[in-house]
């Protein structure tokens, strides 16, 4: 089971230095863990990753950012999902 802690405490500081890049990315790494684990434990497929995070109105940019894959890859996924859904 994975544990992550973020240093919250870093982020409620007046001063902080952390940009809104750091969070950001830190978000994304966030996400894309528990797209991993959100399948019993076991890796949730491409295909269903791209689904549920366009389900949320991201566009494919941010979906390969998430995903770690090319936005080109991402695009032709929605495009398939797409065409499945009619």
């Amino acid at each position: 089971m994975w544990l992550l802690v973020l240093p919250i405490n870093q982020f409620m500081t007046e001063n902080s230095s952390v940009s809104a890049g750091k969070i950001e990315k830190k978000m994304n790494v966030i996400i894309s863990l528990l797209l991993r684990i959100a399948n019993n434990g076991n890796e949730t497929p491409f295909k269903e990753q791209v689904r549920d995070l366009a389900s949320f109105e991201l566009s494919s940019a941010e979906i390969a950012e998430i995903t770690g894959k090319k936005a080109g890859h991402v695009s032709k996924e929605l495009s398939i999902l797409k065409k499945e859904s009619k």
